[in-house]
């Protein structure tokens, strides 16, 4: 609903409100009006009103808001006084025009000015703070909207920074495992290739600011698994234990994968046994623990600060990300919405 609408409510209002005042003092006793008391002065108050509210009151409004608050005030109190008089004008148009004796009119207005012009200075300092308040509402409301666009742009620019950060990132490491393979086993390397097309493809087309359902993401976390799998063979175990209610829940799409090529990289730092990396579902959140290296300064990387931000963006929310030691399993946990 805009302003003038706003306006023009609050004036009907006001007009039904003299008719119910005049109505109280009749009933009162304190006068007798007649029918045409109850019609005129607030029909006449009520047409009056919107055809200034028209012809000036808006446009003056408008006109002030150019001018910083002390300079605005004075303009529109300056012109609450000329409003005022030429209300009181209006009101009395008909009986300048049909009226026989011009001393009666006088008479008349003067009366009127002392009775109402507290009324119609509190009627127009009345549709004032109406505009006041619709310009701060709007202006607010402006605001957001500009701060709600601005957060979508910057949220979109630091989502495509972190995809861009991720491309090379992950191709520069699953490439290193090709080549570790390609002189010893060319099949496992072609299949590593196959599957290093397939998350490169899925990497350029997939739209980060678009989340993709858990199943979607580890479908791609397998062929990722499987990669490594093939260069680590027996010094690699994973598994993955996700319950099927969690498989439609959304969740940006390959965020779990940085988490496991960490776990991967630093988790074999001085480690004399096979790693072991475990994803599963726990309540609303999805776990990615691995019995490799104790955690140390992990969390620092690259990969996980694009998780921990991506995340923010994903869920509104700081702590939506967390890594942290338990024992032996340095745990990784991926809150939902």
């Amino acid at each position: 609903m805009n302003r003038i609408s706003w306006v023009l409510i609050l004036w009907f209002a006001l007009a039904i409100f003299t008719v119910l005042q005049l109505a109280a003092v009749e009933i009162s006793g304190l006068h007798i009006y007649k029918l045409s008391d109850y019609l005129i002065t607030p029909g006449a108050s009520l047409l009056t009103g919107i055809f200034l509210l028209f012809l000036f009151l808006i446009p003056v409004f408008d006109y002030s808001s150019r001018f910083k608050t002390f300079s605005r005030v004075l303009i529109l109190g300056i012109f609450g006084i000329f409003y005022s008089f030429v209300f009181i004008l209006i009101m009395h148009l008909f009986p300048i025009i049909f009226s026989e004796n011009p001393s009666d009119y006088k008479e008349s207005i003067f009366r009127f000015a002392v009775a109402n012009f507290h009324n119609i200075t509190k009627n127009y300092l009345f549709q004032i703070a109406v505009l006041y308040a619709y310009e701060y509402i709007n202006k607010e409301k402006l605001l957001f909207e500009k701060q709600k666009n601005l957060e979508l742009e910057l949220n979109n620019t630091k989502l495509q920074i972190l995809k861009s950060q991720l491309q090379p990132h992950f191709l520069f490491n699953a490439l290193n495992s090709v080549v570790a393979e390609i002189d010893d086993n060319k099949s496992k390397a072609q299949e590593m290739l196959i599957d290093i097309s397939d998350i490169l493809r899925t990497s350029l087309h997939t739209d980060f600011l678009t989340p993709v359902s858990v199943k979607e993401e580890l479908d791609l976390i397998k062929k990722y698994l499987s990669i490594e799998k093939i260069r680590y063979e027996e010094q690699l175990n994973y598994e993955i234990l996700i319950e099927e209610k969690m498989m439609d829940k959304k969740i940006p799409s390959m965020i779990m994968q940085p988490l496991v090529e960490n776990a991967i990289k630093h988790g074999y730092k001085d480690l004399q046994k096979p790693l072991t990396i475990i994803i599963k579902s726990d309540d609303n959140s999805i776990i990615i623990k691995n019995d490799g290296h104790p955690l140390n300064l992990i969390a620092q990387k690259i990969g996980l600060n694009n998780v921990s931000q991506r995340m923010e963006l994903f869920a509104g929310e700081k702590h939506s990300f967390q890594i942290y030691q338990d024992e032996d399993w340095v745990i990784n946990k991926i809150f939902l919405q």
